[in-house]
């Protein structure tokens, strides 16, 4: 059976062309150790962006490999339910890491995501939790369960960015999954950045609301990165 990580690996290749900026930063999750990689969201295809190039990176988000795991790492995404409506994206990402969430109540998922933390696992998030974007796409406010869970403990976030996934579909998920499969026929060109590691010690004196406030600050240059072209020195 095909995961998620290597279907959405494949496709990426097929339908867009990714710019990535900072992979070195993603050197730290070659350690063991809890980790939170932090992604703004635009529309529900930029996980063919994400996710399809960690993949080719070596971060998977297929389930646990039998035998000996080539990867570099194993991530677990949390991804809305709602996908599993679909038949060809219940096919992949059946028997794999992702942590499926409700859209109206995300407790079960913050349990499994703090789970697997505190198992020194990875976690991937998408924080602002939906895809109601702002005019230019820039991250919006991040829901509490994201903080909650790079709060949690010795936890290390990775902020990550791009920019604009919107080229590859927008709208209603059908619509976009639509628009994204079509993409075979233009190939747009999307950036990605990789920003650098926020140790847990840099949020370990902060309240909930000012590591909040920081690690937006964070996501949002690094986004302005990826919007731009321009990396901040």
């Amino acid at each position: 059976m095909v995961g998620p990580g290597t279907f959405l690996g494949t496709l990426g290749k097929r339908v867009c062309r990714v710019s990535v900026y900072g992979r070195s930063n993603l050197g730290v999750l070659d350690r063991p150790g809890p980790a939170v990689i932090v992604v703004n969201h635009t529309t529900v295809v930029d996980v063919i962006v994400v996710l399809g190039t960690l993949h080719n990176m070596g971060f998977t988000a297929d389930g646990p490999c039998e035998g000996e795991c080539t990867h570099r790492r194993h991530i677990r995404p949390i991804g809305t339910s709602d996908i599993w409506d679909f038949p060809v994206a219940r096919q992949v990402c059946t028997d794999s890491g992702l942590i499926p969430v409700d859209q109206f109540d995300g407790r079960a998922a913050y349990r499994t995501a703090l789970a697997a933390l505190k198992n020194g696992e990875c976690v991937l998030i998408y924080p602002e939790g939906d895809v109601k974007i702002n005019e230019d796409a820039s991250p919006r406010t991040w829901r509490p369960g994201a903080i909650g869970l790079a709060k949690s403990g010795n936890v290390t976030v990775i902020p990550m960015a791009h920019h604009d996934s919107r080229k590859l579909g927008s709208g209603s998920v059908a619509k976009s999954i639509l628009q994204g499969l079509a993409g075979v026929f233009r190939v747009p060109v999307v950036r990605l950045r990789v920003g650098k590691p926020v140790p847990p010690e840099v949020l370990g004196t902060m309240t909930n609301k000012e590591a909040q406030a920081y690690l937006e600050g964070v996501l949002r240059d690094v986004w302005r990165e990826a919007s731009t072209g321009v990396i901040a020195r």
